[in-house]
């Protein structure tokens, strides 16, 4: 055997807890579920105790199984952050330690995409920024801005901070709703990069746009998720139940026929 060919023979136990790891991505076995046994791994990949103690040793050191007094090894709490399709912030999920922090990486006016349609004017404000725990990091956003934006937001005031609460505050405008759509891409080399995968890995990208309470685009956005990092959480109801939830908008219009309504008894009262 040459010695390159020594070189690249992976050892037994790397290759159990490789496959077990697929077994894992694959959600056959969920957080909380009771993980085989040693002798069960033993025998099904005829391979010594030794061999599968190094496989678990290694799976519970990325935190991807844990042991439990009296009853073995258990699937652990998948470190993953999970974001609601309807609004812009992450929640961590267990076996993350420390907060989201916001990273720019471009802030500049460039001409107007042609694919962007919402936001009027020759130039319009395109930032680049990056959202990671530790040294992880979680996903890209790319964001197309209407171009006064800049004179009020400038790069520095979006480092660790929200964006729409930074419209809010600095431009009284608020973000009332919007339009989003999930799909599944493969990583592109400069993605690759960004996020730190292999490219070609799957990310999980969320695209649409946000607007204030007249309808007006407020901003258009791309965010490519790590397909292994995110999740994306849907609340589930019928359509009726959807349409019974009233939006600000709703709330505003209501106000504001109430009001009317008391102004009216008041003028009829004084006659």
């Amino acid at each position: 055997m040459t010695q390159n060919a020594t070189s690249r023979r992976v050892p037994l136990h790397a290759k159990v807890a490789q496959s077990l790891r697929q077994r894992l991505e694959s959600r056959d076995l969920r957080p909380g579920d009771l993980f085989p046994t040693e002798a069960a791994l033993q025998e099904e990949f005829s391979v010594s105790r030794s061999v599968v103690r190094q496989a678990l040793a290694s799976l519970e050191a990325d935190g991807l199984i844990r042991k439990v007094q009296g009853r073995g090894s258990v699937v652990a709490d998948h470190r993953e952050v999970h974001r609601d399709v309807l609004s812009p912030g992450l929640t961590l999920r267990p076996g993350h330690h420390g907060a989201v922090r916001t990273h720019v990486t471009s802030y500049e006016l460039v001409p107007r995409p042609d694919h962007l349609r919402s936001i009027t004017g020759e130039q319009v404000l395109e930032v680049g920024r990056l959202r990671s725990v530790g040294d992880v990091v979680l996903s890209y956003i790319r964001t197309w801005l209407p171009a006064d934006v800049a004179d009020a937001v400038d790069a520095d005031a979006l480092e660790d901070a929200s964006l729409h609460q930074l419209l809010a505050d600095r431009l009284d405008r608020h973000v009332s709703g919007g339009q989003n759509q999930i799909r599944a891409v493969a990583a592109t080399s400069r993605l690759a990069e960004l996020l730190g995968v292999a490219e070609g890995s799957p990310l999980l990208l969320l695209e649409g746009r946000s607007v204030d309470r007249d309808g007006v685009t407020l901003e258009e956005f791309s965010t490519w998720h790590r397909g292994d990092q995110a999740a994306f959480d849907v609340e589930a109801m019928p359509p009726s139940a959807r349409d019974a939830v009233p939006t600000d908008r709703d709330r505003i219009d209501r106000l504001a026929d109430t009001v009317q309504a008391v102004l009216a008894e008041l003028e009829r009262l004084r006659r």
